[in-house]
C-alpha cells in the first residue's frame, strides 16, 4: 500500500497536469471574454495584492514547523499549545488586514492614478477589497491546513485542490460570459476559497476529530512562530518581487495590454514552478522527523539529493519540451501577438530550474533554523532587481523584465545558495551535482537533437494542431525511454514500477 507521501506526490502531479490542461483552455477563453485590457487589469491587481498575501504563507510556515516538531516528538501538549497560539496569531492578523486594506487601497489608487482610466481605477479598487476579504477568510482557516499537513493528510488536500481547480475555472467562464469584467473573476475565486476553508474545517473536526483547545497564552511559542516567520517573510517578499514586480512596473510604464502579453509568459513559468515544487511539498513533516534522528543531517542530505534527481527528471522534460515546441504551443494556446512570451518564459525558466530542483533545501533550512540567510540574500537581490527591471525594460521592453529576474535568480539560487548549502547547512552539494549531472546532460543532448531534427524537417509553427500534439507525445515518449532506460538507477526504476503498479491496481478496483 502506498504511503500518504507517495499518494500526495502522485496526486500533486495529477493536479499539475490538470492545472496545465485547465490553463490551456481557461486562459484563452478568459482573454476572449475579458479582452487584453480587463485581463491585464486583473493581473496587475493580483500582483499588487500579492505583497500582502505573503504574510499568511510565512506565518503558516512558522506554525507548521512548531506543529511538526511537536508531532515528531509525540508531545501532544506542545501540539495543542501551538494550535491555540496559532489561532490567536491568525485572528490578530485578520484584524490587521482591515487596516492594511485601507492603506493599500489608497496607495494603489495613487500609484496608478495617471496610467488607469477612471473605470479601471474604480473596478480595480473593488477587486482589491474583495481580495482583502478573501485574505481574512484564508487567515482564519489556516490553522486547519496546518493540522492536515502535519498529519500528512495529503490525499484529502490534493483531491480537494483538484476538484476546486477544475470547478473554479468552469464557473468563472460561465459568469464572465454574462458579466465580462475582472471583478467577476475575483468574486468567483472568493466563493471557492470560502468553500475550500469550510471543507478543511469539516474534515479536521468531523473526520480527524481534532479540536483546538484554548490554552493559556504562551509567549515562548508565539515568539518561536513569529521569529521564524519574520525571517521567512523577507524571503517571501523577495519571491513576490521576483514574480510580481515585473507586472507592476510594466503596468506603470506601459499599459494593461502589455501586462497581458507578459502575463502569458509568466503563466508558463508559474506552471513550471508547480511541476518543480510538488515532490518537495509533501516532505516537510518527513524532514522534521529525520533531522531529530541519529545521523539526521546525513539522512536529510541524502533525501535532498534523491528528491533533487527526481525533480530534475520531471522539470527538464517540461523545460526541454517548451524550448522545442513553445512557439507552436503559444500559437495554439493564445494565438498571434504573444511571441515575446516565449522568451519571457525561457529566460526565467532556465535559472529557475536550479531553485526548483533544490526546493527541499528551503524546508531543511527552516527545520534547522537557518532560513535567515536565504531570506536576507534574496531580499537584497530582489530590491536590486527592481532597479534592473526598470533599466532593462526601458532598453529592450518586456523581455528585459524577464532578463532582470533571470539574472537575479542565477546569482542567488545558482551560486550563493549552493555555497551556503555546502558550507553552512551541511548538505553535500558536490554529491548533489555529481548525481544530477547525468540527468541534465542527457536532457541538453535530447533538446539539441530535437531542435536540429526540427530544423532539418522544416517544421513550421503554423502546422496543424495534430502534428503539434503528435510531436509533443513522440518527444515525451523518447525522453521517458532514454531517462528510464539509461539514466535512472535501480532504485528509481523500482519506485517508478511501484507507482505504475499501484495506480493500475487502484484503477482496476474502481
Amino acid at each position: 500500500m502506498m504511503s500518504e507521501r507517495k499518494k500526495g506526490a502522485i496526486l500533486s502531479y495529477i493536479q499539475v497536469v490538470l492545472s496545465v490542461a485547465v490553463s490551456v483552455i481557461y486562459v484563452p477563453v478568459l482573454l476572449r471574454y475579458l479582452g487584453q485590457s480587463e485581463y491585464g487589469l486583473y493581473q496587475i491587481v493580483g500582483s499588487f495584492f500579492s505583497y500582502i498575501s505573503v504574510f499568511e504563507s510565512c506565518m503558516s510556515t512558522g506554525v507548521l514547523r512548531n506543529y511538526c516538531n511537536a508531532l515528531g516528538s509525540q508531545d501532544k501538549e506542545a501540539a495543542d499549545v501551538t494550535l491555540s497560539m496559532a489561532k490567536v496569531i491568525y485572528r490578530v492578523m485578520a484584524a490587521l488586514m482591515v487596516v492594511a486594506g485601507v492603506i493599500v487601497l489608497f496607495a494603489f489608487r495613487s500609484f496608478y492614478a495617471s496610467s488607469f482610466t477612471a473605470s479601471e481605477l474604480k473596478e480595480s479598487s473593488a477587486i482589491l477589497l474583495l481580495l482583502f476579504a478573501n485574505m481574512m477568510v484564508t487567515l482564519l482557516g489556516s490553522v486547519y491546513l496546518t493540522i492536515l499537513t502535519g498529519h500528512e493528510k495529503f490525499t484529502f488536500l490534493k483531491v480537494l485542490a483538484i476538484i476546486i481547480q477544475v470547478a473554479q475555472p468552469f464557473f468563472v467562464i460561465l459568469c464572465v460570459r454574462k458579466i465580462p469584467y475582472a471583478i467577476t473573476v475575483s468574486t468567483v475565486i472568493v466563493v471557492f476559497n470560502v468553500l475550500t476553508v469550510l471543507m478543511r474545517y469539516l474534515y479536521v473536526t468531523r473526520k480527524l476529530k481534532i479540536r483546538i483547545v484554548k490554552k493559556k497564552r504562551n509567549r515562548k511559542v508565539i515568539g518561536e512562530i513569529v521569529g521564524l516567520s519574520a525571517t521567512i517573510l523577507l524571503g517571501c517578499i523577495a519571491d513576490q518581487i521576483f514574480w510580481k514586480t515585473d507586472q507592476v512596473i510594466l503596468g506603470k510604464l506601459f499599459s494593461t495590454t502589455v501586462v497581458a502579453v507578459y502575463s502569458v509568459g509568466a503563466q508558463i513559468y508559474m506552471m513550471y514552478m508547480q511541476f518543480g515544487t510538488q515532490i518537495a511539498s509533501v516532505f516537510y513533516p518527513k524532514v522534521s522527523i529525520l533531522y531529530q534522528e541519529e545521523n539526521g543531517l546525513q539522512k536529510v542530505s541524502d533525501l535532498f539529493i534523491r528528491v533533487g534527481r527526481a525533480t530534475f527528471f520531471v522539470i527538464l522534460l517540461v523545460l526541454s519540451g517548451f524550448i522545442i515546441f513553445g512557439r507552436e504551443f503559444l500559437l495554439v494556446w493564445v494565438g498571434e501577438g504573444y511571441e515575446a512570451a516565449y522568451w519571457v518564459a525561457i529566460i526565467v525558466m532556465l535559472p529557475f530550474s536550479v531553485d526548483l530542483a533544490q526546493n527541499l533545501g528551503l524546508c531543511i533550512l527552516q527545520v534547522k533554523g537557518q532560513y535567515g540567510f536565504r531570506a536576507k540574500i534574496y531580499f537584497l537581490s530582489a530590491v536590486l532587481n527592481i532597479v534592473t527591471t526598470v533599466l532593462f525594460t526601458k532598453l529592450i521592453g518586456i523581455v528585459g523584465a524577464a532578463l532582470s529576474t533571470g539574472v537575479s535568480m542565477f546569482l542567488t539560487s545558482g551560486l550563493i545558495m549552493n555555497w551556503y548549502f555546502q558550507r553552512k547547512a551541511g548538505l553535500d552539494i558536490k554529491k548533489f551535482w555529481k548525481e544530477t549531472a547525468p540527468v541534465i546532460i542527457t536532457a541538453v543532448l535530447l533538446t539539441m537533437s530535437a531542435l536540429i531534427l526540427k530544423q532539418q524537417l522544416k517544421i513550421e509553427p503554423a502546422g496543424s494542431i495534430w502534428k503539434f500534439g503528435a510531436g509533443v507525445l513522440l518527444y515525451t515518449a523518447l525522453y521517458a525511454a532514454v531517462m528510464l532506460g539509461i539514466v535512472a538507477n535501480q532504485s528509481e526504476k523500482k519506485q517508478f514500477l511501484q507507482i505504475v503498479t499501484s495506480l493500475n491496481l487502484t484503477l482496476k478496483r474502481k
